[in-house]
């Protein structure tokens, strides 16, 4: 009895060895963007290979009925002799368990050193081969011996000391730190104008590195800026948002720099809005995609507005250039509306206004349409107080700089005295300015007082 029960114990203590040693190579083995899943594959063949086998194997040897004896005939004799039966059943069971984990061990390992070493090529592969040809000349006579003499039963520890090792000091070998993929040489190709070797140049980095962001964001911007080709930047940049190791906010700087590109190369505002809506439903709810809400909201609807906003039509510059701010904030504005007529016409005043008026319904907080739609009601369709009541919405948007809210109250000052004729409406207001933002340039002009303003109305 006490003999059986130290059988039990020793081989039950070797059985867990195998398998915890096993698990443990086996995860530093595979590289850290694959452990995961290598931990739910190895956790899936332990309950086939391991645990299964171990309870068919003492469901087989407990003797469940008359009709079903235990399988090994000690244990069925230690039953029929009606003495003490477990102790031999226990030691049946351990000898079953260490056989099962010791082949279990060997065939765990040699997959997963087949699974991590596929693919390897030159001083990778060349490392392994060498790791390979000392284990098998420094371990062959200790596993052959161990075969020899337990037979075919302990082939799986011979196995597993040959093995062992050899995935011990793997994983220290296939997780060698690659260097980081440079990129001075093509950046260097690319200032002298020599675009075709800085794309060879940036390919060669990548095969080092095939998931660098840099280098594949390098590589579209040659695409687009130089070669003129936003299609294939465009390929470019979805193949790299459809890499698993692209995080989020990768995601959202490829796709914000390939708007870019549709609107300066290609001139393609939907292409662009496009772009950024794959932001938006990859990555529902999130600050990056609030940001790109943000930009569609604010990017022009066609090819024409994009044209209007890149060449802007151009401010005459007022007869009165010399005089102060408050006066020249006057006489500008009498200057813009004398020359309304022969620089705009209303219908096109009209258009404008209109395609502002689009621009806020898509994006209330858009502050220069809301500004220029103000500039537009007053100075061009004699609408002063729908121009009014726009600059009083941007005066009461939070978070606005001190620098524009003086300016849009000296310009309402300057609309309520030349348009409206109301010199003491536009009195509070500049008290208002001086009050709000003393230090501001508005503010200093203002601050002459009321002689001043008086003279340069009635100038």
């Amino acid at each position: 009895m006490n003999r059986s029960i130290a059988i039990f114990l020793s081989l039950t203590f070797l059985s867990a060895a195998f398998v915890f040693s096993t698990w443990a190579m086996v995860y530093r083995l595979a590289p850290e963007h694959r452990r995961q899943p290598q931990l739910h594959w190895l956790g899936f063949w332990s309950i086939k290979g391991l645990f299964l086998p171990i309870a068919l194997w003492t469901v087989l040897n407990i003797g469940l009925s008359w009709s079903l004896q235990p399988f090994m005939p000690e244990v069925q004799a230690a039953q029929l002799g009606r003495g003490p039966w477990v102790p031999e059943f226990l030691r049946v069971v351990s000898e079953g368990m260490f056989i099962v984990s010791s082949f279990w061990t060997a065939l765990t390992l040699g997959w997963a050193l087949r699974r991590a070493t596929r693919g390897l090529e030159g001083q990778a592969r060349a490392d392994f081969r060498d790791l390979c040809l000392t284990c098998i000349l420094g371990l062959s006579l200790p596993a052959l011996g161990i075969a020899l003499l337990g037979g075919w039963p302990i082939l799986g520890m011979a196995a597993a000391t040959l093995l062992g090792p050899l995935t011990g000091y793997s994983a220290k070998l296939l997780r060698v730190k690659r260097t980081p993929p440079m990129y001075s040489r093509a950046i260097a190709r690319m200032k002298f104008g020599k675009f075709n070797e800085a794309e060879w140049e940036i390919i060669h980095e990548l095969e080092k590195c095939e998931d660098d962001f840099d280098g594949w964001m390098m590589l579209a911007e040659l695409y687009a800026k130089n070669f003129h080709d936003v299609a294939e930047a465009e390929r470019t940049v979805m193949e790299l948002c459809a890499q698993p190791r692209t995080t989020p906010s990768q995601l959202s700087v490829a796709l914000h720099r390939l708007a870019d590109w549709q609107l300066n190369f290609a001139d393609n505002p939907d292409a662009a809005r496009g772009a950024l809506q794959i932001i938006c439903e990859r990555l529902p709810g999130t600050h990056l995609a609030h940001m790109a809400r943000l930009r569609i909201n604010q990017l022009p609807i066609n090819q024409q507005e994009l044209r209007e906003l890149r060449n802007p039509r151009p401010i005459p510059v007022p007869e009165h250039f010399n005089l102060p701010m408050a006066t020249r904030s006057i006489a500008s504005t009498a200057s813009r509306n004398a020359l309304a007529k022969s620089e705009l016409d209303k219908q096109k005043s009209v258009e404008l206004a209109n395609a502002c008026v689009e621009r806020l319904t898509r994006e209330p907080n858009d502050v220069p349409a809301r500004e220029e739609l103000a500039r537009l009601f007053a100075e061009h369709l004699d609408q002063v107080d729908q121009g009014l009541e726009q600059l009083t919405l941007l005066l009461n948007m939070p978070d606005q700089p001190d620098a524009k809210r003086a300016e849009w109250l000296n310009l309402m000052a300057a609309w309520q005295i030349h348009y409206r004729k109301d010199l003491n409406a536009g009195r509070k207001i500049l008290s208002r300015l001086v009050h709000e933002f003393p230090h501001s340039p508005e503010a200093a002009a203002a601050s002459r007082g009321p002689q001043t303003l008086d003279v340069e109305y009635r100038g």
